[in-house]
């Protein structure tokens, strides 16, 4: 097994260096135990995630047979056009579909013996980067739904770890205030936030996927559903679908943080990502709850995907890469790096890391606040794969129609398949 401790200059590392030893020691420890694979060369690495530059900078100094190379890429399309070159890596979201994981090499020769472990990882999200049996592509960290508010109201959200959608119209309403003609606060509507519409559907069953005979299918009779019961909760308890939008106009031009601090809103709909973004100065009178439906919290559609395409200059060199990543001291060593230079993000790459252990015990030792925050691995579910097209289909089709769906005197615009076929005309 090869022994990393090189930089990029060739010059070996002092033990002095970085912080007394505590560094080069972790530096050690992650190579040693991860290793940095036998070929040499330039790696291709083709990303739209800021982070990932902090760990091709870690990766880099660690060794000198590999140097990983970052090229940008805007999105998920943009990042399977291989027609001008191939690259060696790919980490993006929206890869397990049917139509872009055919395009990335079985991994499975990573798996095993002193390779990648795969009892490290959540069982059923390894599993959502399988194609015809064979590991294609690896999960790198996924992000949750949850609902923020302000912690200084007394409530019984304190006590709660999940707060469930069923219940959330319910709890939201009692912070509603109006006078005669208006609502001088209210505590949640889902038109507010195209995600969080996206989302609960999803938890509701709404199923979005790619199969092998459709770009987009989905489960229509819960759809529909979903929108009714948005449909039934603005009646109800927000006074119709007029009024929620004529408080939001008047109201919700701030940040959604600040709407909490101002007590416009009761609840404000975030992930375990964008909670982390909050200013400090904000974040620390808020608290934030997860999302669940059914005892189960399910997983954004947005998870984070690493994959070597077919025809790759240097697989062996993105294999050395991915050995040395898919590793707990190595991912321990990045939450530490990722900490003093970038201090805003959130775990690996924005997330929850997909290895257990990482969430569990590693996390904790960055920010004793992250201490029983990551839910245990039996309530958690992971959605069908979404196409590769997925962000556009969202922002583009999906998310207008079911806005459209849920506003006044809008409850039958044009059928969602019909839409989504002229779209992709």
């Amino acid at each position: 097994m090869v022994l990393c401790v090189r930089r990029l200059d060739n010059t070996a590392l002092s033990p002095y260096s970085e912080r007394g030893m505590k560094f080069p020691f972790l530096l050690v420890l992650a190579a040693a135990l991860c290793g940095c694979g036998e070929s040499s060369g330039r790696i291709i690495l083709y990303t739209n995630r800021q982070e990932i530059a902090v760990y091709a900078e870690t990766f880099n100094s660690m060794q000198d047979r590999h140097r990983l190379e970052i090229h940008y890429r805007e999105n998920t399309p943009s990042a399977l056009d291989f027609s001008t070159e191939v690259p060696d890596l790919v980490i993006m979201d929206n890869l397990s579909g049917e139509t872009s994981a055919k395009r990335f090499v079985s991994l499975d020769s990573l798996f095993g013996g002193s390779g990648i472990d795969r009892r490290a990882f959540y069982a059923s999200l390894l599993r959502a980067g399988q194609r015809e049996k064979k590991q294609t592509l690896i999960p790198v960290s996924f992000n949750l739904p949850a609902l923020m508010f302000d912690a200084r109201i007394s409530g019984d959200e304190a006590s709660l770890f999940m707060i469930n959608l069923e219940s959330l119209a319910e709890k939201a309403a009692a912070a509603n205030r109006k006078n005669d003609s208006a609502y001088l606060s209210m505590g949640f509507a889902p038109r507010w936030n195209s995600d969080f519409l996206v989302q609960a559907s999803l938890m509701r069953g709404a199923a979005f996927k790619e199969s092998p005979e459709t770009l987009l299918a989905w489960d229509g009779e819960s759809l529909d559903k979903t929108l009714e019961y948005f449909l039934s909760w603005s009646e109800k308890y927000n006074g119709g679908g007029a009024a929620e939008i004529t408080f939001a106009e008047k109201y919700l031009y701030d940040p959604p943080y600040r709407q909490l601090a101002l007590g416009r809103i009761k609840y404000a709909y975030t992930t375990a990502a964008d909670f982390f973004l909050v200013p400090e100065s904000y974040r620390n009178f808020l608290d934030v709850k997860w999302l669940s439906h059914a005892g189960k919290i399910t997983a954004t559609e947005r998870i984070l995907f690493a994959g070597i395409p077919q025809g790759a200059d240097n697989a062996r060199g993105a294999e050395a890469f991915l050995r040395w990543f898919f590793c707990v001291p190595t991912q321990s060593l990045l939450l530490e790096k990722s900490r003093e230079k970038m201090p805003g993000v959130f775990g690996i790459a924005s997330g929850f890391s997909s290895l257990k252990e990482i969430n569990e015990k590693h996390l904790p030792l960055r920010d004793s606040a992250l201490s029983g925050f990551a839910p245990p691995e039996d309530v958690l579910v992971f959605p069908a794969p979404v196409p590769y097209l997925w962000n556009r289909i969202k922002t583009q089709v999906l998310v207008p129609w079911m806005q459209k769906r849920i506003s006044p005197g809008g409850q039958h615009p044009e059928d969602l398949a019909a839409l989504f076929q002229g779209w992709l005309q």
